[in-house]
């Protein structure tokens, strides 16, 4: 589908923090307006923290597909001055009926999120507001309303806040035309719930759907090439990937949801669009989507874009843009027909990038397989299936395993599959008697014969053993700044910990000991992990001891410290008395 275009890719900074308009600048949203100018929208946080902050909505506009941009505008300005007041958290949605843009965001005063009491008075300070800004002017910043009473008409819910990024305006079937936006809301009890809200009248009323959940958070969706929605949410339990639900009336109800094992997350933002917007219902262009995130169980990096040829029933392509810090990111399919992302390179600051599909390297051809539970020290046979699910022949390279150490993984690659076929193929897998417990994904990779990839997944699962339970870990400490003369009364002694999930589950990890900034009841910075992935591993630097007289006295200190890690039902602990210190 993509096949004879010139790869390339490009980003150019937007914003960065201390540039001198802002010290800190978070939560990239963008779209395209029906006259084809490129809206960019994003937070400017005098004090580098979200609502309640003195924050504003800021955005700059580009006329030529993202290559130049004018300056930065505000949209609404935040106050530091009493009474504070804030704005935060955008999201874009353009009607393509009339043209008007909305920008939806959040109003504090002296309350966030989680801090926010029940109401919907638009003067309670105590309340976070959902407010909405309303152009029919490509460069104007519009009218602000406050929408806080119409979308959450459940007096008992204490919050909102729009998902940043885009909302989308529907296409297909009975619903088409409705106007959707993403909400997170937060009960009178328990976890956040996600809601869409919409509009069937251009905007001029909104209306929430059923909240759903439990343990949503910021939540996307997207219309699939059938009219049916697709909700892809952050996951407030963190459990390492995105959850998913669908809707089939409209956005006003969705469920049950799953979780997506092809969209691996650590707790983020992301985004999902269609790459072909305008694609007619039921064509192959129409079942083409796009998924933006930072790919890590563990942790806010690895900026990755997805494709998916099956309306998000597999994710064979992957490319990543960045290695590094990667928090949340936002995809518009620009007037040009390239892809235009606004992404964080850390919390400091607004990327724009602009790339082709040819750059992304892939073909539509997923390998897919059931999960299968192999015993240590034995062999079975698993059968994939390959797709070509766009065409022209898929002439075949190579097919990789990325089996771990011991492991072994033998098949016969085929060589070649027709358009809209597919095939199947034997593959034996043997796992090594010293194995643990546990659930493991093998990574296969097909390259064609002109190096585009697709990607898929083998998942075995290990049957644990009566000492094996989820959750166990290993702990490494280090002394990081040895003295190589005798100590004194007042010397700091810091201390590394390498913590190292034994296990394939997600496991919370609390520690507590004689250490300062240790004992997440009692730090400024702790060593504490909510959620750490399976065989994961994270070090804690932030932990310190000040020598003592009676340390002198004594020649010696030993951190002594207790590591209790919670995974489900199963708890385990990992006591450690080391590395002593000797002081004389």
């Amino acid at each position: 589908m993509w096949t004879g275009q010139n790869p390339f890719y490009t980003e150019q900074t937007l914003a960065m923090g201390g540039d001198g308009l802002s010290p800190n600048y978070r939560i990239p949203a963008l779209t395209v307006t029906n006259e084809g100018t490129v809206l960019a929208s994003y937070d400017g946080r005098p004090t580098g923290i979200d609502a309640p902050g003195p924050n504003s909505i800021l955005q700059r506009a580009s006329s030529d597909n993202g290559a130049t941009w004018d300056e930065q505008t505000v949209v609404n300005a935040g106050k530091a001055s009493h009474p504070k007041e804030g704005y935060s958290d955008s999201s874009y949605l353009v009607d393509r009926e009339t043209g008007t843009i909305f920008n939806f965001h959040v109003k504090s005063y002296d309350q966030g999120f989680f801090g926010s009491k029940p109401g919907v008075d638009p003067s309670d300070r105590n309340v976070l507001h959902a407010v909405v800004a309303e152009s029919h002017d490509d460069d104007a910043t519009g009218t602000t309303r406050n929408i806080t009473a119409d979308i959450t008409p459940d007096l008992s819910v204490k919050a909102r806040f729009a998902s940043s990024g885009q909302g989308i305006q529907l296409k297909y079937g009975k619903y088409a035309g409705r106007l959707i936006q993403q909400y997170a809301i937060l009960p009178a009890q328990g976890s956040p719930l996600a809601v869409s809200i919409y509009s069937d009248d251009h905007g001029k009323t909104w209306q929430a759907g059923e909240p759903f959940g439990p343990a949503m958070d910021e939540n996307k969706t997207v219309e699939l090439s059938d009219g049916t929605i697709m909700l892809n949410s952050r996951d407030f339990d963190a459990q390492g990937y995105r959850k998913v639900a669908y809707s089939t009336d409209g956005g006003h109800t969705y469920g049950p949801w799953t979780l997506d094992k092809n969209l691996i997350d650590p707790r983020n933002n992301a985004s999902i669009v269609r790459a072909y917007p305008n694609a007619e219902e039921g064509s192959d262009k129409a079942k083409v989507l796009l998924f933006s995130n930072a790919a890590s169980k563990t942790s806010r990096s690895n900026g990755t874009v997805r494709v998916s040829c099956d309306d998000g029933q597999t994710w064979p392509v992957s490319k990543v843009f960045t290695t590094g810090a990667m928090a949340y990111s936002t995809l518009a399919t620009l007037p040009d027909g390239t892809i235009g992302m606004l992404w964080e390179p850390g919390h400091n600051g607004i990327v724009f990038s602009k790339f082709n599909m040819a750059w992304l390297e892939g073909v539509c051809a997923p390998m897919t397989a059931d999960e299968t539970t192999i015993e240590r020290g034995t062999s079975e046979t698993v059968e994939v299936t390959l797709q070509n699910q766009l065409g022209p022949v898929l002439k075949i390279g190579s097919i990789t395993a990325d089996a771990l150490e011991r492991w072994s993984v033998d098949f016969d690659a085929p060589k070649r599959v027709q358009p809209h076929r597919s095939t199947s193929f034997d593959v034996s897998i043997t796992v090594p008697a010293s194995a643990t417990g546990g659930t493991y994904e093998i990574p296969l990779t097909l390259t064609t014969n002109k190096g585009r990839t697709s990607q898929g997944i083998l998942t075995v699962i290990v049957p644990r053993n009566a000492d094996e339970v989820d959750g166990r870990i290993s702990v490494k400490a280090t002394h990081t700044n040895p003295k190589s003369g005798p100590y004194a009364v007042g010397d700091v002694l810091r201390f590394n910990f390498e913590v190292t999930n034994l296990s394939s589950a997600t496991t919370t990890v609390v520690p507590t000991g004689n250490l300062e900034n240790l004992d997440p009841n009692n730090a400024r910075q702790n060593c504490r992990y909510r959620q750490l992935g399976g065989n994961a591993s994270y070090t804690c630097t932030f932990p310190f001891h000040v020598v003592t007289q009676a340390d002198l006295d004594a020649g010696s200190f030993t951190p002594n410290t207790s590591w209790v890690s919670t995974s489900g039902s199963d708890v385990t602990t990992v006591n450690l008395s080391e590395p002593t210190v000797t002081l004389k």
